[in-house]
């Protein structure tokens, strides 16, 4: 029987991609073998902190297009500084999961690091700036948007899951959710 733990990220902050690999580091202390990645409710944040957690399980490849009107301009690539890029891991998505969310499970869907499993994700997939107008308001521009690294667009999309299932209702509290699924649901994410 495998040894599961759970990372809940719910946003993206500038202390996340410090926090996670110490969560990461912590199971694997642990002797857990699988892994539950939890991004419900995750609406994003910082895109750079995103990126930082796909680094982390990714060894190797592309994490995130960044594409123009004119085709795509950038791209971010994993830099062989991965904490974790072999355990068993499912990520848990749901509508709530937008933005850098998104970025990270296209990275981890279409490099075939993990499973998505839950709901279809929010689609918030645009990069926007400010201008600030002479009257104090302000103007979003839209300059770019996100696609997975096999140039699936995300916005409006969001991320399918390999694996669909109801999982707003389910605790958010890993101890919980872990117990709510039970050891069967769990295996069910893998498989």
């Amino acid at each position: 029987e495998r040894r599961w733990g759970i990372l809940r990220l719910s946003s993206f902050t500038n202390t996340a991609v410090v926090d996670f690999k110490k969560g990461l580091r912590a199971l694997e202390d642990q002797g857990v073998d699988a892994l539950v990645l939890d991004l419900r409710n995750n609406s994003g944040g910082s895109f750079p902190a995103g990126v930082g957690v796909a680094r982390a399980l990714l060894n190797g490849g592309t994490i995130v297009n960044i594409a123009d009107s004119e085709g795509v301009r950038d791209f971010y690539e994993a830099n062989g500084t991965a904490v974790d890029e072999r355990t068993p891991l499912a990520v848990v998505v749901n509508g709530g999961t937008a933005s850098a969310s998104e970025v990270l499970a296209g990275a981890l869907q279409d490099s075939r690091r993990a499973r998505i499993v839950g709901e279809q994700t929010f689609g918030k997939g645009l990069i926007q700036t400010l201008v600030d107008l002479s009257d104090g308001s302000g103007l979003a521009i839209t300059v770019a948007r996100y696609q997975t690294p096999s140039g699936r667009d995300i916005n409006k999309v969001g991320i399918t899951p390999d694996v669909a299932r109801e999982v707003s209702d389910l605790p958010l509290e890993p101890g919980a959710l872990c117990d709510s699924l039970g050891p069967g649901g769990l295996e069910d994410m893998l498989t």
